[in-house]
């Protein structure tokens, strides 16, 4: 009989454990044991174990780890993917294009031909890609690249780049690579960290089936180590022959058998076992391997010059093993040393999804049995499943591992050739009745042929065989697992950052003497993660935002937007940035900017002392910054009064003034803010005054033109004795329908004209009143005005429904959007003639020099639905009392008399008093020729002779002719 060379590959959880599994090299025997707690071996030199042994093992974990992680390194191993993973792997082509706004990278994602990538990821971020690879989703990173993916086939057709900027030469086809193309715009919100991790989950190798004959994508364990065995790149190489292909397809049956789940992980069925994993081209085959028995709790056996595979699955012996099998005596190992034994087991496994293909604890599996047997120490055993993606899949092999553990009565046999037939897996009986054996089921773990002695010198052949106790409750599974938690945190990746709050607000300040509006803008946020914040806004109207800056923040920042346009609405947007320049999403807000538009606040304190003619106003001046001045307004009456039906008689005072001096007049004074903007405060200030004693005058004439209101009008109306604005347009020349327009019917359809001009009745040419001579006389007037309002809801008026002056829920009592004033012009010339007048100037009560004058009342309106009314229209122009006097006036002898000449002259002269002095008995005088201008005086004696005496005179009347 040859040599029989047997390979015996056991997983992770064999029975090696105990540390009794060797291979015996003087027998020609080759076995290799796979320990959960350590392995240990003794490697015969032979092709097998030169193929088994290349490289040294690298850690389990940091292989699961690096899986998704893209490299750029010169030389690298090749990674074949079977099952579903995700994948990242080696830059193997960079470039940039178009003066580096585009980044151009290939990255080898599986040393083999793929069954499809199902997804790539830059980062964390899964993509959307529509038909032509463009990024679609997620939003930051829309529009900013394109992805191309090929799955490697050996006749993998070559990628053109030229078309994406990019030099790829028609030579470079990368057959037998899966990699992923990705055209990268420069962004850096989208890219803050650089360049990102390009990854992909895939479905990997298509792997033959025995079962089938056919080749196809499988995550099956027993095709998966198969196919590893039998490829000749990376594998082991074995032929087909050296494939023992019924205990694969046993294997695989098993592999493919349905496990129910527990309630806690959902229920439902799993297959017994899967395999998705990646194998490196630089390991050892021997740690390949044994990373592939793992997921199935098998193992590998090389006997007869096959491979063989048992899964992890309780197979009935039908065979047993008794005395007359044994060549000579057995030994026991009852018990292994305190150091080898555990009762518990631990590790990790590469869940999918759920656990973003991260290596991962899996529920530890115990036995508080077994911890008691152990002196209640509870002891682990590390198992970590680099192929296994289930967590009840990685529980049930972590149990098979700690129960099978447990089966410590070993023994060694030494057998006939009886015993040749079994082979490392089987299970078979023992009855042994001095060790009280019966029908005791035992696995085998060894075998190796003997060469032996017998008791009388003669050669004699056998089987060495070592057997372990095995009973089938060690694969029974009954959905017992622990449901897995896929997060057992809730701390988030520095990458999602939360969205911050944003709101905006707006003030009034002045800088640089100048009142301007500024827009805050106020970022608050709760993410830890969020060490910076920027902040962008833009008018709604324009299409850039412009930056308002970054800035660090912890809690809460404001930014500043100077200058702003009062009326305008801004489009605001704030995102959090990280350390490491991750960018949440951007929160946006709107705001229509009030600033200057808000009303002036209302005068307070408005106190009026009358100081002869002139009445002195004071008042608390307003804090607003953007006042620009004061109006004053007067009404005659002394209550009621409205800012309305008043007058203006100060129209601007500019601030910073606090005081005024104005006519004193009987009645109301009236007094209102306006800002910079044209926008008066919503309520009058006013004081009411009654003035007992002003000096009287002597009235020379009175100037009535209402109601008929004769005298001619430009843009003005007279409607029901009542003198108002003109319209733009009548009624009925609006287009539409007659009852379509707005307003009333005698409103013109909301098209008051905003100025209008009446000029007084001309007496003399066009002058409103010739006093024959220039004389300095006091012009008072009586001017009541009121307001006409043409609709009668805010809404109705005509415009914009915010450009309407006044406010929505005011009294139009308190508009200021209506004023009438009356002006006079003068002249020192004849107005027979063509003299020249002054300017129109704004009358109120006031002394003024002039021969003639002409007067005119200008109507004006800043709302197109509403005109003053004037009601009463009237000028009174009077003169004060004027006495001359003259004393000692030595009157002389001439016959004519003495001519007093008044300098100057009254415009009326009412008497004349005359005081004689040094009269003699009988003395008399006579005055003649008494008039404006002077008068004659003759002394005359008895004797009616002219004689000269001395007098003195006093003229009282008014009026003084000004030269």
């Amino acid at each position: 009989m040859g040599v029989v060379e047997t390979v015996i590959v056991g997983s992770l959880i064999s029975g090696a454990a105990t540390g009794i599994i060797a291979a015996t090299a003087a027998a020609g025997a080759l076995a290799f044991g796979f320990s959960v707690s350590a392995f240990a071996t003794t490697l015969v030199l032979s092709g097998i174990s030169m193929a088994l042994t290349k490289k040294p093992k690298i850690p389990t974990q940091a292989t699961m780890l690096g899986r998704s992680q893209m490299v750029k390194q010169p030389i690298t191993s090749r990674k074949i993917v079977y099952g579903r993973q995700k994948v990242s792997g080696a830059v193997v082509f960079m470039e940039t294009s178009n003066k580096s706004q585009y980044l151009h990278i290939i990255v080898a994602i599986a040393g083999n031909e793929l069954n499809s990538v199902q997804k790539v990821f830059l980062n964390d971020a899964e993509l959307t890609l529509d038909g032509d690879g463009n990024i679609t989703a997620p939003s930051i990173l829309s529009g900013v690249g394109i992805i191309k993916t090929q799955l490697g086939a050996a006749d993998q057709a070559h990628l053109n780049l030229a078309q994406y900027g990019a030099i790829w030469p028609a030579t470079a086809t990368l057959k037998g690579i899966a990699f992923i193309y990705a055209r990268l715009e420069y962004n850096p919100d989208s890219f803050p960290s650089g360049i990102p991790n390009i990854s992909a989950i895939v479905e990997g190798k298509k792997v033959y089936d025995p079962r089938t004959t056919s080749t196809a994508y499988s995550k099956n364990s027993a095709l998966i180590l198969r196919d590893y065995l039998t490829n000749t790149e990376y594998g082991v190489g074995a032929t087909s022959d050296e494939i023992d292909d019924a205990s694969f397809i046993a294997a695989a049956n098993i592999c493919d058998e349905n496990v129910s789940l527990s309630s806690a992980s959902g229920g439902g069925t799993e297959k017994r076992y899967e395999s998705h994993g990646v194998v490196d081209t630089g390991n050892a085959p021997k740690q390949v391997i044994e990373e592939m028995l793992s997921a199935m709790a098998g193992t590998l056996t090389y006997s007869g010059g096959k491979f063989y595979v048992k899964a992890g699955a309780y197979s009935s012996p039908s065979d047993t093993l008794t005395e007359d099998d044994l060549r000579g005596g057995i030994s026991i190992v009852t018990k292994p040393s305190r150091r080898d034994n555990f009762n518990a087991v631990k590790g990790v496994f590469l869940p999918d999804e759920t656990g973003n293909f991260q290596p991962t604890d899996y529920a530890s599996i115990t036995s508080s049995t077994f911890e008691t047997e152990d002196g209640s120490e509870r002891v682990f055993s590390e198992l970590d499943l680099t192929f296994t993606q289930s967590s009840s899949m990685a529980q049930r092999i972590a149990k098979i591992a700690l129960y099978k553990s447990r089966q410590q009565l070993v023994i060694t046999m030494p057998c006939k050739l009886t015993a040749f037939k079994h082979n490392i897996g089987d299970t078979v009986m023992v009855t042994l009745d001095r060790y009280g054996f019966s029908s005791k089921v035992f696995e085998v773990t060894n075998w190796s042929f003997a060469n032996a002695v017998d008791v009388n010198g003669n050669a004699e052949l056998g089987v060495d065989l070592i057997l372990r106790e095995l009973a089938s409750s060690v694969y029974d599974w009954n959905a017992e697992e622990t449901a897995f938690v896929a997060d057992n945190t809730n701390l988030r990746s520095p990458s999602d950052l939360l969205t911050p709050a944003v709101s905006a607000s707006d003030e009034v300040r002045i800088i640089n003497e100048e009142v301007i509006t500024v827009l805050n803008i106020d970022v608050t946020t709760s993410d830890f993660f969020a060490q910076q914040v920027e902040v962008q806004a833009k008018k709604q109207t324009d299409s850039q935002y412009t930056s308002l800056g970054i800035t660090s923040f912890n809690d809460a920042v404001r930014f500043e937007m100077i200058d702003v346009e009062d009326g305008a609405t801004y489009d605001i947007r704030a995102r959090s940035i990280s350390s490491i320049g991750n960018r949440s999403s951007f929160a946006t807000a709107t705001h229509e900017v009030f600033g200057k538009r808000d009303i002036p606040s209302d005068v307070t304190n408005l106190s009026v002392n009358i100081i002869g003619k002139e009445a002195h106003l004071s008042w608390t001046p307003i804090a607003d910054l953007d006042l620009s001045h004061y109006v004053v307004r007067h009404s005659s009456a002394t209550s009621g009064a409205t800012f309305t039906t008043s007058r203006t008689i100060a129209s601007k005072i500019s601030r910073p003034a606090n005081t005024a001096v104005v006519p004193a007049l009987t009645g109301t004074y009236l007094i209102k803010a306006f800002d910079k903007g044209g926008r008066e405060s919503r309520n009058a200030a006013q004081s009411i005054v009654t003035i007992d004693s002003i000096e009287a005058g002597n009235l020379i004439q009175t100037i009535t033109e209402s109601p008929t209101f004769a005298g001619t009008k430009t843009d003005t109306i007279v409607v029901g004795n009542s003198l108002i604005l003109e319209t733009a347009n009548n009624f009925d020349s609006l287009a539409g329908l007659f009852d379509d327009a707005e307003g009333l019917f005698d409103g013109g359809g909301s098209n008051v004209d905003n100025e209008g001009f009446y000029n007084f009745v001309g007496v003399d040419g066009d002058a409103s009143i010739d006093l024959g001579s220039k004389f300095t006389s006091r012009v008072t007037s009586k001017f009541v005005v009121n307001r006409t309002d043409y609709v009668n809801l805010f809404d109705d008026a005509g415009g914009n429904f915010d450009s309407r002056e006044g406010f929505f829920d005011t009294d139009a009592d308190q508009f200021g959007d209506t004023n009438a004033k009356l002006q006079i012009a003068t002249t020192n010339g004849d107005p027979a003639g063509t003299p020249a007048y002054s300017e129109f100037r704004d009358i109120i009560t006031g002394e003024y020099t002039f021969r003639a004058a002409k007067f005119r009342a200008v109507l004006n309106s800043k709302d197109t639905s509403a005109t003053p009314r004037v009601d009463t229209l009237q000028v009174t122009i009077d003169m004060p009392d004027r006495l001359a006097h003259g004393n000692d006036i030595l009157s002389g002898t001439g016959a004519s008399g003495f001519d007093v000449v008044f300098s100057p002259a009254f415009s009326v002269l009412q008497n004349v008093a005359i005081t004689a002095q040094n009269m003699g008995s009988g003395d008399y005088y006579e005055i003649t020729s008494k008039s404006a201008t002077g008068f004659n005086i003759k002394f005359k004696n008895s004797s009616n002779a002219v004689v000269s005496r001395t007098f003195d005179y006093q003229a009282k009347g008014y009026g003084a002719v000004v030269s």
